[in-house]
């Protein structure tokens, strides 16, 4: 895996937690880490023997694996969220049938 296909896996992920509405620490988290390793990669391009010696082998192996789980995870996110939301709807329209007042 490249470095390139490495910040296009990140990217990804982050427009899906983007794109289902989450907003907590750890997506600006992520989305910091792509900024950095793009800023990264730039200066690479200048210099790219800099530190040859200091390379470390990293397992990337699992990064789509992850990126899959993260999927899944925001997907189960969007059905407790519209299972809730039903819940809340059909409870509304039980509470309104015997009478009491709920907003809408």
């Amino acid at each position: 895996m490249t470095i390139q296909e490495i910040i296009d896996t990140l990217n990804t992920t982050f427009q899906k937690l983007d794109d289902a509405g989450v907003d907590d620490a750890t997506k600006r988290d992520l989305h910091i880490l792509i900024l950095q390793l793009e800023r990264e990669l730039e200066t690479a391009a200048f210099d790219p023997l800099k530190d040859v010696d200091s390379v470390t082998v990293a397992d990337t192996s699992q990064l789509k694996i992850l990126s899959q789980q993260v999927q899944q995870e925001i997907d189960n996110e969007k059905a407790r969220v519209q299972l809730v939301q039903k819940l809340m709807s059909t409870a509304k329209i039980a509470l309104r049938a015997a009478g009491v007042g709920v907003p809408a």
